[in-house]
């Protein structure tokens, strides 16, 4: 296969633990990673023909993945800042978006897409309320856009369904975006039937594409799903959708979606921030995925997040941004530095991999993205580095906030670059 352009710089990360330095990623034609080597080891770069990008003191790491982003809540940057409690919150975004316009979603929906693009991000797994596919305009980043979908009553099960089918159908007519894929996403155990789960997932299935929902987010939550009390069953009473019939499960949300048989690898369980023993157990045996929003997780003030057991359990744990309505940007650099600083218990090659592999496999994309692998997609991020930098402990220095964002590939072509002066 023809090599169509060669991306040079000082350091390239193929994986998060392999560095090489001087080195090249060749490029083919239909966009994915020939090879990488560095230069003293191989041969020189071709010099006629061949397009060749050069990125100087510069390191090229594998594309970055945001597996958990709200794009369509971009407008709502600073604005919900003040609240009494997490479903308080909830009720302000809802009566906030109660007057929004179709393209009041489509403006908030590529502002953010431009911002996660403008900051190293290659692929997005975006949730949107309804939404999400008209609103997905622009081609950058890559997208999986989950269209959420819920509803208490089973009865709503079919129709809720049927709207997402409808929506489907709808993109499957449009083939231009070649780089969004369309998936489902039911809301949260709390707001969602059992039958409307196991719907959305046998959906999923078909469409051969991932799903992902809301869980454990909150002990509110998990207080509502042992006893129907509290704050939950205020909310959902005062929006009319709680069923008068519908009573407390008596166990953790994770327990209950493994009881409906829907959990397994292509499901990604968002924020997991209270796992029991058994939760985690369950996520592991299941081999579910999981994305933890480190900001966004402190914004609402949680507590410490089980990242550390899961990973020691084997669960492939992603990172995301979640909204810049609990959070200060959609970088997911600045997602790695914030977690590197707080948990000294991950590895900087964990954190790493959480923005890369972890969440290329989340999304869909198992042996097509999250590295620099030969016949993957060439998506790649590039940090500009200090002069004289060292490559001992880089991967440290970086998340010490050591280089800044410098371009975006996707496909190998240059999607977005800040110019140098």
């Amino acid at each position: 296969m023809s090599v169509k352009v060669i991306h040079r710089a000082r350091f390239v990360s193929t994986h998060p633990e392999v560095l090489l330095e001087n080195a090249v990623v060749p490029v083919s034609e239909d966009g994915r990673v020939l090879e990488s080597y560095s230069l003293p080891a191989r041969r020189n770069v071709p010099d006629t023909g061949v397009e060749i990008v050069d990125w100087g003191a510069a390191i090229i790491l594998p594309g970055l993945v945001n597996a958990h982003a709200h794009l369509e809540l971009t407008s709502f940057q600073g604005r919900l800042t003040d609240f009494s409690s997490f479903t308080d919150w909830v009720l302000r975004l809802i009566r906030e978006r109660r007057t929004w316009t179709p393209d009041d979603y489509r403006r908030s929906t590529e502002e953010g897409a431009g911002l996660a693009l403008n900051s190293g991000t290659t692929l997005v797994g975006d949730i949107a309320s309804g939404n999400g596919w008209g609103a997905s305009s622009g081609e950058y980043p890559r997208r999986v856009v989950f269209e959420e979908t819920l509803g208490l009553t089973p009865a709503l099960a079919e129709p809720a369904m049927a709207k997402i089918k409808a929506l489907f159908n709808l993109a499957d007519r449009e083939k231009s975006r070649s780089l969004h894929v369309h998936a489902v996403s039911p809301h949260a155990p709390y707001s969602t039937s059992k039958e409307l789960y196991r719907r959305a997932a046998a959906f999923a299935q078909s469409c051969k594409a991932p799903w992902t929902t809301h869980v454990a987010e909150t002990p509110e939550e998990l207080r509502f799903f042992e006893t129907g009390d509290g704050e939950f069953r205020e909310f959902l009473t005062g929006l009319g959708v709680l069923p008068e019939n519908w009573r407390a499960p008596g166990t953790h949300p994770v327990a209950w979606l493994d009881a409906a048989d829907i959990l397994g690898p292509s499901c990604l369980l968002a924020h997991c921030n209270y796992l029991n023993d058994d939760a985690v157990a369950r996520i592991a045996r299941s081999k579910s995925n999981v994305v933890y929003c480190p900001r966004s997780h402190a914004f609402f003030g949680h507590e410490n997040h089980p990242v550390r057991r899961l990973l020691d359990a084997g669960v492939p744990v992603a990172l995301g941004t979640d909204s810049l309505a609990s959070n200060d940007s959609l970088s997911l650099i600045d997602e790695m530095r914030y977690l590197y600083a707080r948990r000294k218990d991950l590895t900087p090659e964990e954190i790493l991999r959480a923005a890369t592999i972890h969440g290329a496999v989340a999304l869909g994309f198992a042996d097509r993205l999250g590295c620099l692998a030969p016949g993957y997609y060439a998506d790649m991020t590039v940090l500009d580095l200090p002069p004289g930098i060292k490559s001992a402990r880089l991967t440290d220095q970086i998340l010490e906030g050591a280089g800044d964002w410098r371009g975006t590939i996707i496909n190998g072509r240059i999607c977005s670059e800040r110019y140098l002066p």
